[in-house]
């Protein structure tokens, strides 16, 4: 086994079981709660399609109509998983089945992250990367949930790899078609998943354009001696050509929701992403409602969010590559492949600039603009090795390794720190989770923060209280209670006017709830709550009688 396969195949596995062991722990979030039943939906479709082919198209009508404004591939994943690992075997609850594969998925991307930052670095670039990414808290929170986001975050770092292996003089084992074949079935699979994949071929084909121009750099090698400005092995995009003939086959291919009626239900696909709902500008904390900090939201959250080494090494790496082109196109830099330093920019600025845009929705969180994470690491981790290569050359690796140890360190310590509340973290810029409330920016998302008070509820509650969950969806909690972590005897309630216990979870938009249960139960001092760093993140209210 080769060093580079080693290194990659290290990390798939480490963070396989890291995130399986520390799974439990992490809340339902609203969305994972709708994926998970969608899964177990769309698993039930391939055994009746299997039973009984001849009525395929109505069973993809009754069990694809949940969750129809988003793709089926990776929610068929989770109802794989859970269909193996809870409903056949009972080796884990429908929650844990069902999150086994985004543990696969978040193994795919880490080993993706070492083979590519073993091309662009070497070893230390190889075992770098990976870490840069998932120990950042929130990259790492993602990591769990049965949701989308790093599903398709892995997805599009595949595909943009293969269209870069085709594009470029290091195919690897696969010649030039294979790998524009792949990058054409690696789109498919990130359209099937979620839209953010609509946006990979235009990024795709600007770093090919600009990457053809390379000013006064000379070329290389036979193919190009005596020019100036061709390299050899910058290619035509063949991947491009597969990506739209291929990709659109995949999709349809992979969500059976598209298997008949496909171009209405296409247009609606893409109706419903280009008028998504718009949250409002007070999610965004007291600093971003301030022009002109609303465009720059992506950036200001990002800035706030990723540990502040990990985030100075991700800035030196696009600085790093901004200079290699710069230094390519007045010729000082001939070893420089141009179309891999705007492929690598691109990807990693594109996706946050796009959620920067005026017209396009805000949301919470980070989850939509992820893909640029793993470029951002992959650029952090080169930039780390050139620098223990400048401060030591005869001792470049060590060098590096205490370098990367510096960087990473207090990132780890960190997901350590803030597990499993990932969405509540905010960095040393922000001053931690209690200087981000100061700040007004959001505690915690999606309802997770839910599952710490739970065993507060269970042990406390009045037999047969009625519990209003608030952001925690009822689906989320039905499954805590079916995976044994929800007492059966607790029912939800729709609203305090019928509840007995409300667990109130901060969301700056939402804190009419909180005073709706002060009103409504004739109470304001919590009787359990959930804490990071002494910020409430959720807290329980109950009326007298309904708290033992």
């Amino acid at each position: 086994m080769t060093a580079r396969r080693g290194i990659a195949l290290a990390w798939g596995a480490l963070v396989l079981a890291v995130t399986a062991a520390t799974s439990p722990a992490v809340g339902i979030s609203r969305d994972e709660s709708v994926y998970v039943e969608a899964g177990a939906s769309y698993s039930r479709f391939w055994r009746e399609a299997l039973r009984d082919p001849a009525h395929v198209l109505a069973a993809v009508d009754r069990h694809y109509a949940l969750n129809h404004e988003h793709p089926g591939l990776a929610k068929g994943l989770f109802g794989l998983t859970r269909t193996a690992l809870s409903d056949a075997t009972g080796l884990l609850g429908e929650v844990q089945g069902s999150r086994a594969g985004a543990w696969l998925l978040a193994a795919f991307l880490a080993l993706l992250l070492a083979l590519w930052g073993f091309d662009l670095a070497g070893p230390p670039g190889g075992a770098i990367a990976p870490a840069l990414f998932f120990l950042v808290p929130r990259n790492f929170w993602h990591a769990h949930p049965a949701a989308l986001d790093l599903p398709v975050t892995a997805l599009v770092l595949a595909t943009t790899y293969a269209f870069w292996r085709s594009t470029s003089a290091s195919r690897g084992r696969l010649s030039t078609a294979g790998w524009a074949v792949a990058s054409g079935i690696l789109f498919g699979a990130a359209l099937a998943t979620k839209h953010n994949a609509w946006f990979l071929p235009p990024v795709l084909l600007a770093a090919w354009v600009l990457g053809s121009y390379r000013g006064r750099q000379p070329g290389h090698g036979p193919a190009s001696e005596g020019a100036v400005g061709t390299v050899r092995g910058h290619r035509f995009p063949w991947a491009l050509v597969a990506m739209a003939g291929i990709g659109p086959l995949v999709l349809v291919a992979a969500w059976p929701w598209l298997w008949h009626h496909t171009v209405p239900r296409i247009q609606e696909w893409l109706g419903y992403h280009l008028h998504h709902e718009n949250y409002p500008w007070m999610y965004l904390g007291k600093l971003l409602r301030k022009p002109p900090f609303p465009v720059a939201y992506p950036f200001v959250v990002t800035a706030l969010t990723v540990p502040l080494a990990i985030l100075v090494a991700m800035g030196g790496g696009v600085a790093q590559a901004l200079a290699r082109v710069v230094a390519a196109w007045r010729g000082r830099g001939p070893e420089v492949s141009v179309a891999t330093e705007w492929l690598l920019l691109l990807s990693a600025l594109f996706p946050i600039a796009l959620i920067a845009w005026p017209t396009v929705p805000r949301f919470g969180g980070v989850k939509h603009w992820m893909p640029a994470m793993p470029f951002l690491a992959l650029l952090g981790a080169r930039a780390l090795v050139t620098t223990g290569r400048l401060l030591w050359p005869a001792r470049a690796t060590a060098v590096t390794g205490v370098l990367a140890f510096l960087v990473l360190a207090p990132a780890a310590w960190q997901v350590v720190h803030v597990h499993p509340f990932g969405t509540a973290a905010w960095n040393e810029i922000a001053g931690g989770a209690p200087g981000a409330a100061t700040m007004g920016m959001q505690r915690q998302f999606w309802g997770e923060a839910a599952v710490a008070v739970l065993p507060a509820v269970n042990e406390h509650a009045a037999p047969g209280s009625r519990v209003w969950f608030q952001e925690t969806t009822a689906l989320a909690a039905h499954q805590y209670q079916r995976d044994g972590r929800l007492r059966k005897d607790l029912t939800v309630a729709s609203g305090p006017e019928d509840a007995d216990i409300s667990i109130w979870q901060y969301h700056q938009e939402f804190r009419d709830r909180e005073f709706r249960t002060w009103t409504e139960f004739h109470v304001t001092r919590p009787v359990a709550g959930a804490y990071l760093d002494e910020v409430p993140l959720a807290q329980v209210y109950a009326r007298p009688g309904a708290w033992r």
